[in-house]
């Protein structure tokens, strides 16, 4: 045979039991709106925690975009280490890389080689011709006298 349960309310729920149960059931009807409105402003506390405060949910996106952004700026800074890298081992084994580098930065020729250097002038802007002084419009007369 089946053990007896405990006795349900209407609505299929057992009553609450229990220590913090009886001592709130106890309390005075003064006392237990004081504490109702401790506990709401508990609530109100944490959830502007959660959604405004220090550690937030804005703040945690804030976070996660400032994260998104240092990782592309060290995948472009990785990504120049490579290239130096590359040209500092370029200059260390070949003569032509560093042959090109005198050339271009330095200015240096080979002994038998003319340098010649082309110096282009500035293009001058012509200044722009001052308006005419605009008259207001008259019917040409072509010879014409009234």
């Amino acid at each position: 045979m089946p053990a007896a349960m405990p006795s349900a309310g209407s609505d299929g729920a057992a009553p609450p039991t229990g220590v913090l149960w009886s001592a709130v059931k106890s309390l005075p009807l003064p006392s237990m709106r004081l504490l109702i409105v401790l506990l709401i402003g508990l609530l109100v506390a944490l959830q502007y925690r959660l959604w405004v405060g220090a550690g937030s949910r804005a703040d945690l996106y804030g976070l996660q975009q400032e994260i998104v952004a240092q990782k592309a700026e060290l995948e472009r800074l990785r990504n120049r280490n490579q290239e130096l890298h590359a040209e500092v081992e370029d200059l260390r084994s070949g003569e032509a890389a560093l042959e090109e580098r005198a050339r271009d930065e330095l200015g240096m020729i080979k002994a038998g080689e003319a340098f010649i250097q082309v110096i282009e002038r500035p293009k001058r802007v012509p200044a722009a011709p001052d308006p005419p002084d605009i008259e207001p419009a008259t019917p040409p007369t072509h010879g014409k006298r009234k």
